[in-house]
């Protein structure tokens, strides 16, 4: 049985038209301030927590088709007719799933380091560094990364999930739902099949040192956003927003404004790969 969708937590800048900010697994809004600080200069920007993340309310369905529920009602809500759409891994593949589902409410599609496609189950680590963390005994953010450098040695990704952990009066808790993002992980790591191809415009963008979007992918890319686009960012892997951000705002505020014509179709892509 399907649940009714819940309300998102969201936070709203600027005016004009409006963009949609939906961030990846265990990220929150917070993620994306700065993004939507740049971009709220020119559009009207609604950057949210995905439920299970954030400030949003917690539920066991974490499919897409629920997410994507999610956020169509936050649109009916705000009474948005139509959006941009940006969404980084989790929240690009939801993109890509909203695009399909109610493809008249959407103008542009910009998808971060993520493909239509399943992907192996690289987050395990993650989670086995997550339960290493003594929550009971928990004294502070650093210790929390000391428990999990076992499990994962890379400290700039210790930093980004225990900026997660929040601390109240009963002691410290994670700020997304654990058990359920555990739950769902297999399942969030396909694709949905997705019924047709969208029309409107789509940037893909992928750091060049991720594994996310092979050249290999192109062609998957292609085949279902015919007025897609491709754009490769130097020096940044999975978080491009953050390792090249400079960069990064420049292909989106192009891309919101011109479309792919700045970066070349996906199809002339795949014919140099």
């Amino acid at each position: 049985m399907t649940e009714s969708p819940v309300a998102l937590h969201y936070e709203e800048s600027g005016g004009g038209l409006p963009v949609i900010i939906m961030h990846g697994l265990f990220g929150s809004l917070a993620n994306w301030r700065g993004v939507a600080r740049a971009l709220s200069a020119r559009y009207r920007v609604i950057n949210l927590d995905l439920r299970n993340h954030g400030n949003s309310p917690w539920q066991v369905d974490t499919r897409y088709t629920a997410l994507a529920q999610d956020v169509l009602a936050l649109m009916d809500r705000l009474g948005l007719e139509r959006a941009r759409l940006l969404g980084h891994s989790l929240g690009g593949k939801l993109a890509m799933v909203l695009a399909d589902l109610a493809p008249e409410r959407f103008t542009h599609l910009a998808v971060i380091d993520i493909a239509p496609k399943a992907y192996p189950a690289w987050h395990q680590e993650v989670f086995s560094a997550l339960r290493a963390v003594d929550l009971a005994h928990l004294r502070s953010r650093d210790a929390a990364s000391a428990m999990m450098a076992t499990h994962l040695f890379d400290p700039a990704v210790r930093a980004f999930l225990t900026a997660n952990l929040v601390h109240n009066p009963q002691g410290w808790r994670w700020r997304f739902h654990l058990d359920a993002l555990q739950a769902a992980y297999p399942s969030v790591s396909q694709m949905p099949a997705l019924h047709g191809f969208f029309c409107g415009a789509t940037l893909f963008v992928r750091g060049a040192h991720s594994a996310y979007i092979a050249d290999a992918d192109i062609p998957i890319l292609a085949a279902a956003y015919p007025q897609g686009c491709l754009h490769t960012l130097n020096g940044a892997r999975h978080w491009p927003h953050i390792e090249a951000p400079d960069a990064f705002l420049h292909a989106i505020q192009q891309f919101f404004t011109e479309g792919c014509a700045p970066f070349g179709t996906l199809a002339e892509q795949n014919f140099l790969a």
